[in-house]
């Protein structure tokens, strides 16, 4: 499979993840595998995915095996969380899905700004929870 060499190694989404959060009051709580299906992605990355699956299975293409990161922080303030979803193949983490809770619109715009600047080539799609 051809990727696109501005994607994130997966191993290095948990530390992006961190790094994205820092200087913030949100703290690592934990991180596990999760079912890619179970994250949103931007609809031209699903399309895409479903081809290249198609090609793959007529031998046009290979493609890698599908695994979902899920990474969850809690805030030192009230009740704030935030879970990032990040669904990779292979080696390579192609979209990410945040969900955030009792965030308020000043928080969640600095939050998705340092984000973006941290993934900036990703559409992130942002879920309240």
């Amino acid at each position: 499979m051809t990727y696109d060499r501005n994607y994130t190694w997966s191993k290095e989404y948990p530390t992006e993840v961190i790094n994205a959060v820092k200087s913030s009051d949100f703290k690592f709580l934990k991180t596990e595998e999760i079912n890619p299906e179970n994250i949103n992605l931007p609809n031209e990355k699903w399309i895409k995915l479903k081809i290249q699956k198609i090609l793959s299975k007529v031998n046009l293409m290979s493609y890698g095996t599908e695994h979902g990161q899920e990474i969850t922080l809690n805030s030192a303030k009230s009740e704030q969380k935030l879970i990032c979803k990040g669904w990779c193949l292979s080696d390579h983490l192609i979209g990410i899905e945040i969900e955030h809770q009792n965030l308020d619109s000043e928080e969640l715009a600095e939050l998705k700004q340092r984000f973006e600047s941290q993934f900036p080539n990703y559409k992130i799609i942002w879920k309240e929870i």
